[in-house]
């Protein structure tokens, strides 16, 4: 069976993860986020109506009460999400009283966010994923040493971007189940690379003979069965929620599906090269480098 050479094609890993993340990057410069109203003040009215309509019609009816910037969204059969600026009272009644005229509406629900709300939000966020790191970074340096913390944490910020990218060319709403899901894909990465990394530090005595890089190869193969399996079995509900799950469900799903994928890819991908790059300058292991290329020489005269 042909193995690939993870380590020897490091800096194509490298060039794959850059790409990405600088094409979401550009996109988040130049596009930004779709940033629901949990992050902006305004209005939403869930609402459903007696009989069969289309998101056009629902937006013209928007319209007649003098909202012609409605964004209209379905979100389940026979339902509509419609997000407004903040509304007083009178105003919403205006709005489900043009709706009622022009198509009947059945149920409705309102919800208004303030400006404050979402600030508070991105800051817990924030304040959660500092925290989260800096817990990472002392536990995997107790457990490991502080050089796997530093290529753990990189991954981590890794799959942090390519989702942050892969919401804005996308161009999916950002919700507070996003920022729930994120917070899930931290922890999932961090699992993944634990994985790696103590199979790693497991064979770390065999690079004395034959070069760290040979030896992180051979550790991530020992485990590629299992972090293969954890993501497809992890992965299978994930995917039933995206498809068969509700709105807020969808919108959950779908940063986790990302993450995953991401999570799995930068733990083989990312933080194993990475860890190698530097423990590969020690000089323990530098002088194993140099004397298996004095060996080939000796072997090519």
């Amino acid at each position: 069976m042909m193995r690939i050479d993870f380590m020897g094609k490091k800096y194509i890993w490298f060039a794959i993860s850059g790409a990405i993340i600088l094409v979401g990057m550009l996109s988040l410069a130049t596009r930004g986020l779709n940033l629901s109203i949990d992050f902006n003040s305004g209005s939403r009215l869930a609402i459903s109506f007696n009989r069969d309509t289309t998101v056009d019609e629902v937006r013209d009816a928007a319209g007649k009460a003098g909202h012609n910037d409605a964004v209209v969204q379905t979100i389940g059969e026979g339902r509509y999400q419609v997000t407004l600026p903040a509304l007083n009272a009178e105003e919403e009644i205006a709005v489900v009283s043009a709706m009622d005229g022009s198509i009947g509406v059945n149920e409705k629900s309102w919800k208004s966010v303030g400006p404050t709300f979402g600030r508070q939000v991105v800051n817990s966020m924030l304040k959660a994923i500092i925290i989260s790191w800096l817990i990472i970074i002392f536990y995997v340096s107790l457990r490991f040493e502080y050089k796997y913390a530093v290529a753990t944490v990189a991954a981590l910020v890794h799959d942090l971007a390519i989702t942050v990218g892969v919401y804005s060319i996308t161009g999916r709403e950002v919700t507070t189940a996003t920022v729930a899901a994120v917070l899930t894909i931290l922890g999932y990465s961090l699992y993944d690379t634990i994985i790696v990394f103590d199979r790693v530090r497991e064979n770390a005595p065999l690079a004395r003979r034959g070069g760290y890089a040979e030896m992180v190869n051979e550790s991530i193969w020992e485990v590629m069965a299992r972090s293969i399996i954890t993501t497809l079995l992890t992965l299978m509900p994930v995917v039933c929620l995206l498809l068969f799950g509700g709105q807020t469900l969808k919108d959950f799903a779908f940063a986790l599906l990302v993450g995953i994928l991401s999570g799995a890819y930068s733990s083989i991908f990312v933080a194993a090269p990475l860890l190698t790059l530097w423990k590969e300058r020690e000089t323990r292991f530098r002088q194993v480098t140099k004397g298996d290329g004095k060996a080939k020489a000796a072997k090519a005269r």
